[in-house]
């Protein structure tokens, strides 16, 4: 292990992962992978203190501070001026004299007249982060003349334009950054190419994701070749998919540098790989992934029958895998619970997670006695920061998936889910059905548990159908009770033992009840359909039915909503703009500031704490005006619901069914007058939330006051178990803060499988539909935007899809503010869909013609899961 940050050079074989902050990600990568026996070219590395030496002896730092202060958010013209800025300097410094005697000294030890030079950052390829071509390589240099030049342009690009607009989006700080710089023996490439050790587009571990085109690699991670392209078994060893392409271009050596030319006709159709070559590359795979443990992102050349392994990092962009389950081997399916109970995209927080697991934990316990806490739920888990149910014994028999994917589980919640499930079943039927369905022998074992959960939802479901009006007082009554009965209760707790235990015993309880008191009201959900029912034998039309939902009372999310525009309103009509101070808006914050924009998550500041979000709400509807809209369409919703039940009755009776005509008027007004309801639950949950919020916070002050957290408000980046240990807590509210900044950056999938599968949309064949391939799962609609050259970034706006031919690191900075891309050339593992995947942008490429047959200006979604792009008008 190298001891000094002032060390200045070291041969490649002497460093590793222990010397990151020496030789930067590439130079420990490389030297690792020289220990493991990995066929890499010699070399060695200008280590940071060098780059500091330069820094100190041109006084450069103190300038590139003063420039980095200037950096605006979202200012990318100001963004490009400084980092112009930035590289002017290193190239007018001067490389001390005593860098260029040890470089001189190592070059003529390689015995190599030309070398390749590769930044080597020490933010390079860390956990989280992947600056896959944000940084320069030069290849075929020659002398030390040159080397040195090439030196400084490598130090110089940890301030290029994309390397900064990366950190920016990526919230990395620019300080305490460094560059080392490895040189390495040139390999002149015959093919060179990109081996993923897990595939990057459907996220699957199982699988290798090989590209490969003749000559130097440049051509292949710029994208201005399509590659040849192999899907692989890793497990297995055999080629799942094999893409040959169109190589029409290549990089070569030439006498300064390299050049990109033109492949000769008879090659450009040809596989660039042999099968056996193929088995070769697949094993070095095997052997990088086994010695790094983790999924790599390798860039190999092959010379004269030889492979060469030139760099390794690992791959950032993979949705993380669920976790294994204890005794239940094979193929299993995870689906969000996240996206489909609760339509939340974000992550939770790590004690927002903690609580919503132990609200599921005492009806669990009741039936299984073995569950000591939420980590033995092994059917919950959490994954990327989201909570993914395990459905897979559910799903063992074939005959039953329609019914149960699409009528009991979740059609009507998220169809979306279920479509991508049964394409996925069926896709996986004998792995699926292999295994044997263990769901009923354990409900008949656990009859007892069930029975005392469902007797007191039976009695009042019955109660609710028979006295609908009764069923919603007694449901509001017990519901109030509750809450005020955790509001009364939660101020006589005194010590941080009390309070959590308090807190857990309130939510398992709740859950339990909450949902018996819901079933007083569920009969009245199914009362539209039921109207409908009878009355169509007589209606040719039924659309009146659908009017009878429109602008429902008693619902408390429809209710604050009203509120707050009438606010807007009165606020407006008197020429004044929203404040804490306005009285209304107190009362607003008092009655409803118990809620957040992701209130299922415990973690997250409710609005009565932040109340931002409320007054940027009422500037919105007064600038607008829209709350006069929003107001409007309401009241003309309720009279439009009951004039609807008046012609529905009114044309009943004059078919003659009288009779009939009464059960459908009752049945539409007491779904009226109850149904709203439906929110109420939600509404009451969150009070009992407050409470609990502020019961950590008081939990999070005692831990402050002990020493074991730096802030009180860091109670909610740690989990029970943790805070039960008894140790010092700043470490862990660290890794959780990384975590959960990580993970915001991860789209999460609808589905995912034990092997890594990421399952975001159901692909759909349509008319009107281009096939491209997948690069960057995510769906999105927007403008499409042609272009031919990064320099005509300035027509982007935010949210537009990118449409061009290739895109390589100098597009970089343009992505920041895209809501999708398109391109005609490129693979899934060149620089555009790495950054892609990176920034969560949904691409695709592979479609030819693309800037010819889309149109500028031209409304396109994409779907980065099944490679199409529907053009919309």
């Amino acid at each position: 292990m190298l001891k000094s940050r002032c060390a200045q050079l070291q041969k490649l074989d002497k460093v590793g992962k222990e010397d990151l902050s020496l030789a930067g990600g590439k130079g420990a990568n490389l030297g690792e992978m020289i220990r493991a026996g990995l066929p890499v070219p010699g070399g060695f590395v200008v280590l940071t203190g060098a780059y500091y030496h330069f820094l100190e002896s041109n006084n450069l730092m103190p300038r590139i501070e003063t420039l980095l202060s200037e950096i605006e958010d979202d200012n990318l013209e100001k963004l490009e001026k400084i980092s112009r800025q930035i590289q002017e300097l290193f190239t007018d410094g001067d490389i001390p004299a005593d860098i260029k005697e040890e470089i001189e000294q190592a070059y003529a030890a390689t015995g190599c007249a030309e070398v390749a030079v590769r930044s080597s950052a020490t933010a390079e390829d860390l956990p989280g982060t992947s600056f896959a071509g944000q940084y320069s390589t030069y290849l075929n240099v020659r002398g030390k003349e040159e080397l040195y030049h090439y030196l400084k342009k490598c130090w110089a690009s940890l301030w290029n334009y994309r390397a900064l607009a990366y950190r920016v989006k990526q919230g990395i700080p620019h300080q305490d950054l460094a560059h080392g710089v490895v040189v390495q023996s040139m390999i002149n490439a015959d093919i060179s190419g990109i081996l993923f050790t897990a595939n990057p587009v459907n996220g699957r571990r199982d699988q290798m994701l090989l590209n490969s085109s003749w000559g130097l690699g440049e051509a292949i991670v710029g994208g201005e070749v399509s590659p040849d392209q192999w899907i692989l078994d890793k497990t297995a060893g055999t080629i799942v998919e094999e893409r040959v392409a169109l190589k029409e271009v290549m990089t070569v050596r030439s006498t300064k540098g390299i050049d990109l030319v033109e492949v000769p006709e008879e090659k450009q159709n040809q596989v660039s790989l042999h099968r056996d070559e193929v088995f070769r590359l697949l094993e070095w795979g095997r052997k990088v992934e086994a010695y790094f443990g983790s999924p790599q992102d390798i860039e190999w050349a092959y010379q004269d029958g030889d492979f060469f392994l030139v760099q390794t990092r690992p791959i950032t962009s993979l949705y993380p895998l669920p976790g294994p389950v204890n005794k239940r081997e094979g193929l299993r399916i995870h689906v969000n619970f996240s996206l489909l109970s609760q339509g939340m995209q974000e992550p939770f927080t790590p004690m927002g997670e903690n609580i919503f697991m132990k609200t599921v934990l005492s009806p669990a316990q009741m039936f299984d006695r073995r569950i000591k806490d939420e980590r033995d739920l092994w059917w919950l888990q959490s994954v990327g920061g989201r909570l993914f149910v395990d459905y897979t014994e559910l799903l063992r028999n074939e005959k039953r998936w329609k019914a149960m994917v699409i009528n009991d589980l979740f059609s009507d919640q998220e169809p979306l889910t279920a479509r991508a499930l049964l394409q996925w079943l069926e896709i996986n039927k004998e792995e699926v059905t292999a295994g044997k369905c263990r769901m009923l022998p354990w409900i008949l074992k656990k009859i007892i548990p069930c029975l005392r959960i469902a007797w007191p939802m039976l009695i009042a479901t019955v109660y609710g159908e028979m006295f609908p009006l009764k069923a919603r007082e007694k449901a509001l009554q017990q519901w109030d009770n509750i809450a005020r009965s955790v509001e009364e209760e939660s101020s006589k707790l005194s010590t941080m033992e009390e309070r959590l235990e308090f807190i857990e015993k309130q939510i398992g309880s709740f859950f339990l009840a909450g949902f018996t008191i819901l079933c007083y009201i569920a009969p009245s959900f199914k009362n539209v359909k039921k109207a409908e029912k009878i009355a169509a034998p007589y209606f040719d039309d039924c659309s009146d039915f659908r009017l009878v939902e429109k602008s429902l009372p008693h619902n408390s999310t429809t209710k604050m909503g009203l509120e707050l525009m009438q606010i807007a309103q009165k606020l407006d009509e008197d020429g004044r703009k929203p404040g804490l101070e306005d009285e209304d808006i107190q009362k607003f914050l008092e009655k409803y500031g118990h809620r957040s924009v992701q209130e299922v998550d415990i973690g997250i500041p409710r609005w009565k704490e932040e109340p931002v979000y409320v007054l940027g709400l009422l500037r919105t509807y007064i600038n607008n005006q829209s709350y006069r809209q929003g107001l409007d369409n309401f009241y003309r919703g309720v009279e439009e619901a009951e004039a609807a039940i008046d012609r529905i009755t009114a044309r009943l009776r004059q078919a003659g069914a009288r009779r009939k005509a009464q059960k459908v008027e009752q049945l539409l007004r007491n779904y009226r007058k109850v149904f709203g309801l439906r929110e109420h639950s939600k509404f009451i949950f969150n009070r009992i939330y407050q409470v609990c919020r502020e019961l950590l916070i008081e939990v999070g002050e005692e831990l402050q006051e002990q020493g074991r957290l730096e802030d009180k408000m860091d109670v909610f980046y740690v989990r029970y178990f943790d805070i039960y240990s008894g140790s010092k807590l700043q470490e862990k509210v660290r890794l959780h803060k990384e975590a959960y900044r990580r993970y915001h950056s991860l789209t999460a999938p609808r589905l995912i499988s034990s092997t890594g599968e990421s399952i975001y949309a159901a692909t759909e064949e349509k008319e009107g539909v281009l096939a491209g391939i997948p690069v960057s799962a995510g769906t999105y609609q927007g403008r499409a935007r042609i272009l031919h050259s990064p320099e005509e970034g300035y027509r982007l706006e935010k949210g537009d899809v990118l449409v061009t031919r290739g895109t390589n690191p100098a597009w970089t900075p343009l992505f920041l503010n895209l809501g999708g891309i398109i391109m005609e050339t490129g693979g899934p593992i060149s620089h555009g869909a790495v950054v892609a995947r990176e920034y969560g942008i949904p691409a695709v490429i592979g479609i030819g013609g693309a800037t010819e047959i889309i149109r500028e200006g031209q409304t396109v979604r994409i779907n980065g899961e099944s490679g199409q792009v529907e053009l919309l008008d």
